[in-house]
């Protein structure tokens, strides 16, 4: 994208309480709103001729001072509160992802966001969206949540995102190979890994971990444990040595004191 300095942009505040946003997540969608202003500038649109904003997560991440890991979490939300739809792009031949493009919802926008500078807040009327809105695929698609709550406990430790991807991917691991085996391999994958040194966050980290070669390497470990332990318990015991037996025979030994052999003497006479 060409350096372009983001323009200031007036909303009104009950944008917040209507869709019940947070300060990043506000911060990130009027930095869509500008950028998606400066692709009106410079006629950008898609195959539609639907206008889009497309700027990388950093760039975001910049001009709202958060870390990309929190911008992509808002986004997350901002989708779910039909605020945008998002087109994710991927290079092809790869997972790799291109620059995504954000499609803000216009009614909002028309609503809200002030797009001549002259105007005042009171110069547009003031209307809460319709419960009745036009929902779009992202809001229509049902979540998915991740079958196992040991993969799904795990999987977060490790900061892994919950999402729809992360998810069905899971659940077909452990359909496959069992929820065990998954765990297992989840912690191989993160062991000795410092998960502040990865630029791209620890979901697609994880989820390009659980190949096939990775799995089947964690069911060996966990075949092997399983053995080990069945050996263990089968294992005669072995005869437990009382090394205290003689002692305890010197205990019923008296020791003879002289009042002791004088008594002996005396029964004698």
């Amino acid at each position: 994208m060409n350096k372009t300095k983001i323009a200031f942009i007036k909303f009104n505040t009950n944008l917040l309480s209507d869709y019940d946003l947070k300060v990043g997540e506000t911060l990130v969608y009027g930095a869509l709103v500008s950028f998606r202003n400066m692709s009106i500038q410079s006629n950008t649109t898609d195959e539609q001729g639907q206008v889009y904003a497309y700027p990388p997560i950093s760039s975001i991440a910049k001009i709202t001072g958060q870390s990309e890991r929190s911008v992509k979490s808002h986004i997350q939300v901002l989708e779910e509160k039909g605020l945008m739809t998002v087109k994710r792009s991927y290079k092809e031949g790869s997972k790799e992802k291109n620059v995504n493009h954000y499609y803000l919802n216009t009614e909002v926008l028309e609503v809200y966001f002030i797009t001549d500078a002259k105007e005042t807040p009171k110069a547009k009327p003031i209307v809460k969206p319709k419960a009745d809105t036009k929902e779009t695929p992202k809001q229509s698609e049902q979540k998915v949540f991740i079958a196992n709550a040991d993969i799904e406990k795990w999987f977060t430790h490790y900061q892994g995102e919950h999402n729809n991807n992360s998810a069905k991917k899971l659940n077909q691991l452990s359909e496959k190979y069992g929820a065990e085996t998954v765990v297992k391999a989840i912690h191989n994958v993160m062991n000795g890994v410092d998960i502040t040194t990865l630029p791209r966050g620890t979901t697609g980290f994880i989820l390009s971990g659980l190949n096939e070669r990775n799995l089947e390497d964690a069911k060996r470990q966990l075949q092997n444990e399983k053995e080990r332990k069945e050996r263990f318990m089968n294992e005669p015991n072995a005869p437990v040595l009382d090394y205290t037996a003689h002692l305890k025979r010197k205990e019923k030994k008296k020791i003879r004191t002289s009042d002791d052999i004088n008594a002996i003497f005396e029964g004698l006479l």
